[in-house]
């Protein structure tokens, strides 16, 4: 027993050595960076290294690794007034190594407890539901989904107009997980209830994949302690893990707020589609011509945004009153502030720039409440907030399945 312990920490201690010489080995240390940005300039030179995670007024706050801090602290030191460490992780995390929140928080779904219930439902509402899985993640985990459509619709229309619904592209937004499966339950559980509800599932096709990230989405509570983890968990070439799944879409790739460095927090990977999450997303997409509208839960912020993101201009035509005309109408039931992405801070490689540009699918990216927060509570702000937020964007997701039957009629 001592032998072997011996035999432990030599080796511990080589890691430990190993990974200190690197520069792009994540510690678990995590830092809060309060900076200065006056207006969107600013915040998009800011956002080629770091993600801006709350906007208040003339200050951008960001929660970042250790390497995004180093890189702040060599390229943005002009911009941050303050930095406050954040103790959360340790090397050596807790002998509990199974995947379940933090005390407090079990009310979010585990990724075992999002294929459970979806297997549930799939069974329970069999006329109505179809299960499937989207692909694989970078570890071989199924990523779940279900098809809600009326089977005898299905049988009499060739084709029926498709919505596509996506959670946790980031693995720390665990909130982006719990409405889309509240949704879930919700429209099947009335379809027998509320006429509305029937005849949404009777003449649409209506998709969910709750949990893309589903191998980050678990990292970040190994050990039931909360790990700021956004990427995916692919491990890189030069031995760090995970890519910037909402970075990695081809459309406009690598031209503006993202990082060609594997160590960044809003890592593009080395190429376009380079991982196996979003690659499953393309085929999806690929495969399903009928996708008319698209919708990406994020947190947080309290924004309904869509493209452009990745550039400053418009859509322009009679798009982009589509665009506006939904946000602003979906604005009025949840009280998002809704804008263009862009308008924020420029990012590219993402969900809607790609959907839209590609294929022409109106998409939209929700971030979640809370509205901002300088600290822990915006990305793990407690399983109180969850009804609050699923009730705030009922109308909306109804909106948005009524619309995409033809998303032009909004305009009409």
């Amino acid at each position: 027993m001592i032998r072997i312990l011996f035999i432990f920490l030599i080796f511990a201690s080589g890691v430990f050595i190993s990974a200190n010489q690197n520069p792009y080995f994540d510690s678990g240390q995590r830092y809060q960076l309060k900076l200065f940005a006056k207006n969107k300039k600013d915040r998009s030179f800011i956002s080629n290294f770091l993600h801006l995670d709350s906007i208040d007024g003339k200050y951008v706050y960001s929660t970042v690794n250790q390497y995004d801090f180093k890189q702040a602290q060599k390229y943005l030191s002009k911009y941050i007034v303050s930095t406050t460490t954040l103790n959360l992780t340790k090397f050596f995390p807790p002998i509990d190594f199974g995947h379940e929140y933090p005390s407090g928080d079990e009310r979010f779904h585990t990724y075992k407890e999002v294929v459970k219930e979806l297997n549930q439902i799939g069974k329970n509402f069999s006329n109505i539901t179809t299960r499937f899985s989207l692909g694989t993640t970078v570890t071989g985990r199924d990523i779940p989904g279900i098809r809600i459509a009326s089977k005898k619709s299905l049988k009499e229309n060739k084709q029926l107009p498709g919505i596509f619904f996506v959670g946790a592209h980031h693995a720390r937004e665990h909130l982006s997980v719990e409405i889309p499966m509240m949704m879930i339950k919700m429209l099947v559980e009335n379809y027998s209830k509320d006429p509305k509800i029937k005849q949404l599932i009777d003449t649409r096709d209506i998709y969910f994949v709750p949990m893309l990230n589903a191998d980050g989405a678990m990292y970040d509570i190994e050990g039931r302690q909360y790990k700021f983890w956004r990427k995916n968990r692919s491990l890189n070439s030069k031995g760090s893990f995970g890519v910037d799944l909402n970075r990695n879409y081809p459309f406009g790739w690598g031209t503006g707020g993202s990082s060609k460095s594997e160590g960044s927090d809003i890592f593009m990977g080395p190429k376009p589609l380079s991982e196996p999450e979003t690659i499953a997303v393309k085929n999806f997409i690929d495969s399903h011509k009928n996708i008319n509208i698209l919708l990406s839960f994020h947190t947080f912020s309290e924004l309904i945004l869509y493209p452009w993101g990745g550039k400053n201009s418009e859509v322009g035509g009679r798009d982009q009153k589509v665009f506006e005309t939904m946000a602003q109408t979906m604005a009025k039931w949840n009280n998002y502030k809704p804008m263009k992405a862009s308008d924020l801070y420029v990012a590219s490689g993402d969900t809607c720039d790609w959907a839209y540009g590609d294929y022409g699918i109106f998409c939209f990216t929700f971030e979640l409440s809370p509205s901002r927060s300088a600290g822990q509570k915006g990305f793990y702000p407690g399983a109180g907030i969850i009804d609050k937020v699923y009730n705030a964007n009922i109308k909306p997701i109804l909106y948005l399945i009524e619309k995409a039957g033809n998303p032009y009629e909004v305009i009409k």
